[in-house]
This record gives C-alpha cells, structure tokens and sequence, in this order.
C-alpha cells in the first residue's frame, strides 16, 4: 500500500539547513557535486541506516539497509518566472527591516566564498525582492526601478517523488527536494562514466554519506554529492591523472585540481544550476570514494588545502592529456582576454617558445620526433598515441561524414586557411560540390572531423585524406603525459606546475 510520507513522520529535523552553495561548517569547506543529472530514476543502496529529510519540512523517516528506486512520480511541470531584486543588504535584520516597512517584499539569503590574503571565506548577504512573481521579462521590466535587477526563477507546479524500498518493499511519497543522510557510503548505480552530455558508458560508484536530491530546470531529478573538498580532491584523481604515476605528479595533480575546483566554485560556474561542479568532463571527472587507494590519500594530505596562486588570486589550473609538445594560450583556445599564466609553453627543460603560426613552421614541428616532456613514441598502449597520432578516410568516408552536417556532396578540396601560434588549426575550409564549409571553432572542428584528439595536425591529401597529429585535448595549462614524464625526471610537484602555469605561486591556504 502506497503511504503518503508525512503520516510517518514524527522527529524534529536536527540537521543544518540546505547548502545552497559551496559553504565552510565545523571548519570544513563543503561542496555540492553533481554526479547524476537530469535523472528520471535513481538507485541507490546503504548498508548503514539513511535519513531522508524533506527540504521545506521538519520531519524525516529512517530506513535500515535500504536499496532504493527514487523516481518522478509523474512529469514535473515547470513554469519560468522571473522576480524583481531591489537591494542587497549585509545582515538579517536589515532584511527584516526592509520588509517590516514594505510588506510587499521579502528577502532570500545568499552566500559566496570569497578569496582574499590567502583564506578563503565566506560572504553572507540579505536579497530582498518583491514578492510578486511575473510571467515575462518585460513584465518584470516595467514594474522596475532603473536600479533594480530581473532574475529568471522557476516554479515547479508539482514535485511529488516516489520512494520504493526493494529490501522491504515499503514505498513512499514525497516532496522534492530531499537529502539523504547515511551512516555509511552509499552506493549509487548507473552513473554516467565521464561525459554527461553525450553518455557512453555507465558505471557504480560509491560515494560519501550525505547527499541531495533537487529538481533541475527541465523537471527532471539531479543527484548532489555532499563533500568536503580535501576528499573530492581524492576523488578525481584516480580518473584525471591515474592510479601508477610518480607521487610528484599525483601531487601536482591534486594542488591543480584542487586550484581548479575552487576557481570554479568562486566563480559560481554551476550556480544556476543548483549545485557547484559536475562529476563530469566539463568540471572534473569524480568518482566519489571508488578508487581512491592509500597513494592517493598519501598525495593529498601531503598537499592538503595547497593551489596555485597568481596575483593574490586562485589560478584556473585547466590541465589536457598531451600538448603535442607546446602548449596554447587559454585565448587563443576559448577566446576572452590574456591569461598571463596560460600562455604557450614549450615542453621542455631547455628550448625557447616557438611561433608556429605559419604553415612551414607548423608543418616541420608536427613531422619532427622533439626532445619533449610529452613525447610517449616509445610508449605502450593508449599512451603511445597522445603525442602522434593519425585519423585517415577513404574519400567515400569523408563525403559521408560532412553529408551527415550539411549537403557537402562530393568532395574537392581542404585547406588550413589559420593557425595560432602554438600551431593549432584555428580556422579550416572543406569544400564540397555543392555547399562549403569555412569552420573557425577549434572544438567544432575536432567534432566535425569524427572526434581528433586535437587540432595541432596537417592535413595530406591524396587517395585518401589523412590526419596526421600531435597532442590529445585542449593543450591548456598543465601538460599531463609531460608532468608524469617530468615526475620519472625527478622533478617536484611545484616545478612541474611552474612550468606550465607562468609565474605562479604555490600557497596552503587557510579557512575562515
């Protein structure tokens, strides 16, 4: 029999309120990770006891060894809205007194981390609103003040969950959101493996004892790992650098992923998405407590809360598989102003940076063995082909590659018309019998060409149409196979992140 959840529920809430955001408790700084989205079911199982506390209620109900299927009970409809802000103020009895003379408002509290002098801390801060909501921007715009702001919101028409317990088969109902509170790990099932874009493969994963479950923009349900931020860093590193490398460069992975995730967080990447990063590629990869061996623990607390710093500010510490030798300017790559410690690099102790933006220049480095940190020619494995690799078609192939874009028809002729200075291909033309395509977008180019590991290649055309390349990613920041080689090199996990992060200092940070 089917039970609505509240006639159960009988115990005062003691657990704090709901993170909002990234926020600093009992001197830890806590995180929300995304590591399920847009859900329509989630499975997951404890062998400990869980509490599951509704967001706007003070009740919980307990399970024991529960094995639970969480799903939507029907569609979620949701309804955009948007809201007039009218001022921000530091403190609640401010806001209290705001709306005590204006009863047409009310207020919400905000928190962000903030950097300064070393310490990360946190700011609270009192938006007060009108409480009248408008079904459009231009409605909210004309009952506005010109120094007012219009937020986008939205309304959840319903947001009924269904809980089934397949150890005992007790089902409930309840309102979304929730969090889950365990005494042990819990283990959640089907969990996008890397990409949560285009998903591939799905795996089980285990990860720390609290978590939130909260409804996403399209209705449907993202699950939120609950984390301190010295454990998440343990977590991403078995997928982003791997389990047998040299400590010095598990430790320099961890002070970058650290830096990373921080930079994100307080630069709010993922605030309107309700959480602070995803476990998926577009973040860091994280896998919860899975894989994380006693090496990696050992490399993380010997750099516990250590990231790099230029400027008195946390560095984006973006990092890709290989560079191919030299790495790319955070500009050139994805556009916006010069990043003085993301700047081209060449991959080796001794060497000057080189301009490849010519053609004969780029060419002569792409066909030449260099004497670099990321050359793993002489590797096994995948590995092998991170710093030279080759993508070839036969001309059908191609033809039915671009048809699937556009009417390409058959083909003619492909040139690289641009290259930036580190050699990368920024701007291609295909042409084809009956449509051409100019493409100056270094993602959509690798896409467009069936997935390249990255543009720094030639193209060579005879019979077939080949690809003939170096280096696997974006080329960004720091160098990965380059850092594993500089690690046998004996080279410490400060060297390793000076060298591809320009100029930068490493700093332990402090929390307050």
């Amino acid at each position: 029999m089917k039970i609505k959840i509240l006639s159960l529920l009988l115990c005062i809430i003691l657990f704090p309120l709901f993170l909002e955001a990234a926020e600093i408790y009992d001197d830890q700084l806590l995180a929300e990770i995304e590591i399920i989205p847009n859900a329509e079911s989630v499975h997951l199982k404890t062998p400990g006891s869980l509490t599951i506390q509704e967001a706007n209620s003070p009740f919980q109900i307990k399970f024991n060894n529960p094995d639970l299927i969480i799903e939507l009970y029907q569609k979620i409809n949701v309804k955009p809205v948007w809201r007039v802000g009218i001022k921000e103020v530091e403190s609640l009895q401010e806001a209290k007194e705001f709306i005590n003379k204006f009863p047409e408002t009310t207020y919400t509290k905000e928190h962000e981390l903030k950097f300064y002098k070393g310490a990360v801390f946190q700011k609270n801060s009192f938006n007060i609103y009108k409480i009248k909501k408008y079904s459009s921007y231009k409605a909210a715009k004309n009952d506005s003040d010109i120094d007012n702001w219009i937020e986008e919101d939205f309304v959840y028409e319903n947001s009924e969950i269904y809980i089934f317990d397949q150890n005992t088969g007790e089902d409930f109902y309840i309102s979304a959101p929730i969090k889950l509170t365990s005494s042990a790990h819990i283990t959640v099932f089907d969990v996008p493996k890397y990409d949560f874009w285009n998903p591939k493969n799905y795996v089980t994963r285990t990860y720390y004892e609290k978590m939130q479950l909260k409804l996403s923009q399209i209705g449907k349900m993202n699950l939120i790992s609950v984390v301190e931020l010295e454990k998440y860093v343990a977590g991403v590193l078995p997928h982003e650098i791997g389990l047998n490398v040299p400590m010095e460069t598990m430790r320099a992975q961890a002070i970058a992923a650290r830096s990373e995730a921080l930079f994100k967080i307080i630069h709010q990447v993922h605030k309107q998405d309700g959480f602070d990063l995803c476990a998926s590629v577009h973040c860091q990869v994280y896998s919860g407590i899975s894989d994380v061996s006693p090496v990696i623990k050992k490399a993380v607390r010997s750099t516990d809360y250590e990231i790099g710093i230029y400027n008195d500010k946390i560095i984006n510490a973006v990092y890709s598989t290989n560079c191919g030798g030299m790495t790319v300017s955070s500009k050139a790559a994805w556009g916006g102003t010069e990043v003085p410690y993301l700047v081209p690099q060449y991959d080796a102790k001794y060497g000057r940076t080189k301009n490849l933006e010519q053609q004969s220049s780029a060419r002569n480095w792409l066909r030449k063995d260099l004497d670099v940190f990321c050359n793993t020619s002489e590797k096994g494995g995948w590995k092998s082909r991170t710093y030279r690799w080759l993508k070839e078609y036969s001309i059908p192939e191609f033809e039915n590659l671009m048809n699937k874009t556009t009417d390409f028809g058959n083909f003619v002729d492909i040139d690289v018309l641009e290259r930036g200075k580190s050699g990368r291909v920024s701007k291609l033309q295909i042409e084809g019998s009956n449509s051409e395509l100019v493409l100056d977008d270094r993602l959509r180019i690798r896409q467009l060409l069936g997935g390249l590991r990255s543009t720094f290649f030639l193209v060579l055309v005879d019979e077939t149409i080949r690809f003939l390349g170096k280096g696997s990613g974006h080329g960004v920041g720091m160098c990965q196979m380059g850092a594993i080689e500089m690690g046998h090199q004996n080279y410490s996990a400060e060297e390793i992140l000076k060298h591809y992060f320009t100029g930068i200092k490493i700093k332990k940070i402090n929390l307050r």
